[in-house]
C-alpha cells in the first residue's frame, strides 16, 4: 500500500440513472466526506450521471462509441481486436498514473476491466447487485475473469450472497452482505404533494395508486401491469385503482405490446406511464403502495425510495431480496408470479388504510435503521480497509 492517502479505483460499469450507479455515487461522496481516500472512476459506458462522477477525481470513459451504446455493438467489441486493444491500453495507463491501492468493481459485469487489470496484482472488492439473470446473461468469460480477479465481495442481499454460494461456487467467508442504500430519508409527501403529482398524471384524487418503477422490461415485469389490472379490477369492481409506471420506456416493440394488451383488456385507461425523471420522489407522492413486479431483483432502490415515504411495498417470493426487506411487516410477498394473490393484497391494503399505514410506517423506520447511508457507509468502508491492509507495498 502507497504510504500517501490510499487510492481507490472504482469501475462502474455505466452513468445511468438506474440502481447501481446511483448508489455507487452516493457512496462516493459519503467516502469524499467522511474519509481521507483519494477517489477515480472508470465508467465502461457513459450516462446523465457521468459529470458527477467526474467531480469527484480523476475519470476514464470509454464507451462514446457505437459498440458502447447498443446492444450488437457491446456484443461483438471485444472480438474487434483494435478496439478492444485500445481501450485495454487506456485502462493500464490510467491505472499507472493514478498508482491505486484497491480496486472497487460496482457489478459483476466488469470482468474485461479488471483482467486488463490483472497483472498489477492490486486487491480487487466486486459488489454484486446482480442475481442469476445477468449473471448469466453477462457469460461464462466475463464471470470467469471477476472471479480470479477478485479478492472480496459485497454482495447486496442475502439473495445475492446465497446465489453466489450456491450457484457459482464463491466461499462464504469471501462475502460481505451489505444491503443497498439510499442517502438520505426524503420527507414524507405532504396531501398537497399528492394531489398535485396525481392531477398531472391525471388520475382521480379517490383511486388507489399502485406504482412501479424500473429501467428494464422484461425482467422488471412491466409486461404484467395489463394480467394485474385485469385481477384488481374482478376482484373489487367498485375500488378504484390505477397503476403508475416511473422510468425510461422501452424499445418501441415493447411499448407496443404493452399498450395492445392495457388497450385490448380495456385497462388502459388505469395506466399511467411517466416517462424517465431525475424527480422520481415527486412522482412517488402519487402512490398508496408500491408492485415490485420483477422476476429477478437483488435490491432495488425504488423500493426503498417508495418505502421511505411511508408506503407499503408488495413484491413475489423468490424474486430477490425485497422479501427480506418487507418480512417484518413492512409490506408483503405473493407467491412468484401469481398476480391473482398480488392483486388480493393490494385490494387488502386498499380496503384497510389502517394496515397500510402501518406497513408504511414500519417500512419508513426499516429504512431509516438500516438503508441510509450512515449505516452502510461504515460497512462498505470496512470492506475497503480490510484490503488494504492486504495491499501490495
Amino acid at each position: 500500500m502507497s504510504t500517501s492517502s490510499p487510492r481507490i479505483l472504482f469501475v462502474c460499469h455505466d452513468a445511468s440513472r438506474t440502481g447501481a450507479p446511483i448508489g455507487l455515487l452516493a457512496f462516493m461522496r459519503w467516502l469524499k466526506s467522511n474519509t481521507g481516500f483519494e477517489l477515480a472512476t472508470v465508467v465502461r459506458i457513459p450516462g446523465p450521471l457521468a459529470e458527477d462522477f467526474g467531480q469527484l477525481g480523476p475519470m476514464l470513459t470509454l464507451g462514446a462509441s457505437v459498440l458502447h451504446r447498443t446492444r450488437l455493438g457491446r456484443r461483438i467489441r471485444h472480438r474487434l481486436p483494435s478496439s478492444w486493444v485500445e481501450e485495454t491500453r487506456a485502462i493500464r495507463r490510467f491505472f499507472a498514473a493514478g498508482r491505486f491501492d484497491v480496486i472497487y468493481s460496482n457489478t459483476i459485469t466488469n470482468g474485461p476491466v479488471l483482467e486488463a487489470l490483472g497483472s498489477f496484482g492490486t486487491p480487487v472488492i466486486t459488489h454484486v447487485h446482480e442475481l442469476e439473470y445477468w449473471i448469466s446473461r453477462t457469460g461464462a468469460e466475463n464471470l470467469r475473469a471477476v472471479k480470479a480477479c477478485t479478492s472480496s465481495y459485497i454482495a447486496a442481499s442475502q439473495a445475492v450472497s446465497d446465489n453466489l454460494v450456491h450457484n457459482h461456487g464463491v466461499p462464504a467467508e469471501r462475502i460481505t452482505t451489505v444491503y443497498e442504500h439510499i442517502r438520505e430519508l426524503p420527507t414524507v409527501s405532504s396531501d398537497e404533494q399528492r394531489t398535485a403529482a396525481r392531477t398531472l398524471l391525471k388520475i382521480p384524487t379517490n383511486a388507489f395508486v399502485i406504482g412501479g418503477c424500473g429501467a428494464e422490461h422484461w425482467r422488471k415485469g412491466r409486461d404484467l401491469i395489463p394480467q394485474l389490472l385485469i385481477a384488481l379490477r374482478r376482484l373489487a369492481p367498485e375500488q378504484p385503482f390505477h397503476f403508475v409506471w416511473v422510468g425510461r420506456p422501452g424499445t418501441a416493440e415493447e411499448q407496443y405490446s404493452l399498450h395492445y394488451d392495457l388497450r385490448t383488456a380495456g385497462v388502459d385507461h388505469l395506466y399511467h406511464d411517466s416517462g424517465e425523471t431525475c424527480d422520481p420522489l415527486s412522482l412517488f407522492a402519487s402512490f398508496d403502495a408500491f408492485a415490485l413486479l420483477s422476476r429477478d431483483d437483488p435490491y432495488p432502490l425504488a423500493c426503498l425510495e417508495v418505502a421511505a415515504l411511508e408506503r407499503p411495498v408488495v413484491c413475489f417470493t423468490g424474486a430477490g431480496g425485497i422479501p427480506e426487506f418487507v418480512r417484518g411487516d413492512c409490506g408483503l410477498a405473493a407467491p412468484y408470479l401469481d398476480l391473482e394473490a398480488m392483486a388480493r393484497d393490494f385490494v387488502r391494503l386498499a380496503q384497510d388504510p389502517a394496515l397500510a399505514r402501518r406497513y408504511g410506517t414500519n417500512a419508513r423506520a426499516k429504512v431509516a435503521r438500516e438503508n441510509l447511508l450512515d449505516a452502510t457507509g461504515p460497512q462498505l468502508c470496512r470492506v475497503i480497509e480490510n484490503c488494504l491492509k492486504r495491499a501490495p507495498s
